[in-house]
């Protein structure tokens, strides 16, 4: 595995995004750009290219050579890329604004334990050792785990206290509630539809709710830091705030938003909603 430079963002429209990661010319399906290309010049001389099926999944063309996986330096993390059937990379972007809150976070308190859920291939969890914390990573996909576990080592990383846990997020909730388990951060990303490590269905419509109500359990509603996004469309920033206020028993701040990634172009291209409450 080579390291090579970082991720760019080139372009988007016509239902897909133009990306070069670590030097790879990338275009792969997006459903949220839903508008024309602002410079289409540049979306040639491609280096694979990601075409999504109806089923959800889909498959690469590779019009040039693309190593099975490779690593990038991001935000002052590293992290392997793989090309998987799914389209997804291994990295998020959009998520380097919360990483830089988790860092501010650990400027001033140091030692903070934080659970990360839906933790995939664990840019929040990287972020959260680095800034001094504690982290609980978990996700129901094996792989994912594993992946976060490398991306840990690669990062220099892999010797800071975190416990890297392979469950379905509720049945883990469940049992951490039942052990008296406390926690002062909270960060999640459930996707809209998932399953967990035996099958077990999450649906966000159907189970954000009660996953909130057991987590605020997990820090007697009174966390310190909150980090709460989502790509649902159903879910805008000010409803994922509203789930948050009602539920947190201690004054802070809440900074509500788009999730974004800049591109080259000087557009912004939409990537999600997030909500991040910060204890006062």
């Amino acid at each position: 595995m080579g390291m090579t430079k970082s991720y760019e963002l080139l372009d988007s429209g016509d239902l897909s995004k133009l990306e070069i990661v670590g030097g790879y010319k990338l275009q792969r399906s997006s459903p949220t750009s839903a508008y024309g290309k602002e410079t289409p010049g540049i979306w040639k001389d491609l280096h694979a290219t990601y075409i999504k099926n109806d089923s959800g999944s889909g498959h690469w063309n590779f019009q040039k050579k693309v190593p099975e996986s490779f690593t990038i330096e991001f935000s002052n993390l590293t992290f392997k890329i793989k090309l998987t059937p799914f389209g997804h990379i291994g990295l998020f972007p959009e998520q380097e604004t919360n990483w830089n809150r988790i860092r501010e976070i650990g400027k001033k308190k140091q030692g903070l334990e934080v659970l990360n859920l839906f933790a995939y291939s664990g840019g929040s969890t990287l972020a959260c050792l680095d800034a001094g914390m504690s982290v609980c990573h978990v996700d129901a996909s094996k792989g994912m785990v594993d992946w976060a576990r490398e991306n840990a080592k690669l990062s220099g990383l892999d010797s800071k206290p975190v416990r890297w846990i392979v469950d379905d997020v509720m049945k883990f909730i469940r049992r951490e509630i039942k052990r008296g388990k406390k926690y002062q951060g909270l960060i999640l990303d459930p996707p809209s539809f998932g399953r967990g490590s035996k099958g077990e269905v999450w649906k966000i419509e159907e189970n954000l709710s009660e996953l909130m109500d057991a987590l605020m359990e997990l820090s007697d509603s009174k966390p310190e830091f909150v980090i709460l996004s989502c790509h649902s469309q159903g879910f805008s920033p000010l409803t994922l705030e509203r789930i948050l206020s009602s539920r947190i028993k201690t004054k802070g701040n809440y900074e509500t938003t788009e999730l974004y990634i800049p591109e080259t172009s000087g557009k912004k291209y939409p990537a999600g909603f997030c909500t991040f409450f910060k204890k006062s």
